[in-house]
């Protein structure tokens, strides 16, 4: 029979990290050993588990239930009207998953810390595909030169307007960081994502002004728009340097290829410039350098956020698509494919 410490390792090593003192203490910390021993039966339906395990079913279904509300546990499919639960083999989304809930806000300064250890010691050096970055920087809408070479699903309120459903919730980075005074409340999810969030009663329902206020408010505090890296975004995050996983990663720990940039950089034009200097602070990315009296932008460290243009006050900034830009890759690997099931 295996202890929990046993489980809690099977646990931790279908995360990707068997090694981590810290995902298994937090582990250890969010499940009881009835719970371990449920999770680690998984994937399959309450009533197989029922079987297996020797358990009533009530109580299993319950537990579970109460599992998926927590964030521990995702619904793959439905088979016969039954869920099918799973464990998340993404430790980024699990992690995501639970610190969108305003629940473990009620957690000691112990349990974020733990937290922040497992990202900056261990999750933020996880291996990356640069040809498949699971999220992708979003220009700000404004002072792009040619609206006719911006896609729908790259212009943040086409992609509000476009959405069935929409919800806000926390963001988790902010959440485990504590780093800034930033807004919390500014994680759009977008259709399935959507209900999935509300479903939990940690995304709160919006309409499509209060979606494109919000979206207007981080970008005047400087934040980044990212979205799922595909034709058909699920979720809209604002994003901070200080925080973020992503951007994190690149202003923190120097690391490229951790997400796709925009398809657009950043064009300057120096008649133009009255050396207001606002674009040198609104730069998360340090592309923007004052030089022997000028400014310069150098284009291989731009990512297109846009946010540069949107506050320069001469209108010397404005957003060009890339000569060779990439395309968008097709839906398919969305932040959320396949685990927005509800029971």
């Amino acid at each position: 029979m295996k202890t929990k410490g046993m489980m809690i390792q099977q646990l931790a090593e279908h995360l990707g990290y068997a090694d981590s003192e810290y995902l298994s203490k937090l582990l250890d910390h969010l499940l009881t050993e009835e719970e371990a021993t449920l999770m680690t039966n998984l994937p399959d339906t309450p009533k197989n588990l029922t079987l297996k395990l020797d358990l009533d079913e009530e109580y299993v279904n319950c537990r579970l239930r109460d599992l998926f509300m927590r964030g521990l546990v995702l619904i793959d499919s439905h088979v016969a009207g039954e869920p099918i639960y799973l464990v998340d083999n993404n430790a980024g989304r699990f992690m995501d998953m639970i610190l969108f809930d305003p629940r473990y806000q009620e957690e000691d300064e112990d349990f974020y810390s733990l937290w922040r250890d497992f990202f900056n010691n261990e999750l933020v050096y996880a291996p990356r595909s640069p040809e498949k970055l699971p999220f992708r920087i979003i220009p700000v809408d404004e002072n792009i030169e040619d609206h006719r070479t911006i896609l729908p699903y790259e212009q943040v309120s086409e992609i509000i307007k476009n959405a069935k459903r929409i919800a806000v919730q926390n963001c988790p980075c902010r959440t485990r960081e504590q780093r800034c005074s930033a807004p919390l409340e500014t994680c759009i999810s977008l259709n399935e994502t959507a209900e999935y969030m509300i479903t939990r009663n940690i995304g709160r329902e919006i309409i499509y002004s209060e979606a494109l206020h919000i979206l207007k408010s981080a970008e005047e505090f400087g934040l980044v728009h990212e979205t799922d890296n595909t034709d058909n975004p699920t979720i809209i995050c604002n994003c901070c340097s200080c925080c973020c996983v992503f951007l994190r990663a690149i202003t923190v720990f120097q690391q490229e290829d951790v997400i796709a940039r925009s398809r657009f950089f950043a064009q300057f034009d120096k008649e133009k410039c009255i050396l207001c200097f606002r674009c040198l602070a609104r730069c998360l990315f340090k592309s923007i350098t004052f030089v022997e009296g000028q400014i310069l932008i150098d284009s291989s460290k731009c990512y297109g956020c846009g946010l540069c243009s949107t506050t320069c006050k001469g209108g010397a900034i404005s957003m060009v698509l890339k000569e060779n830009a990439l395309s968008i890759p097709h839906k398919g690997d969305e932040f959320m494919q396949g685990f927005t099931n509800i029971p």
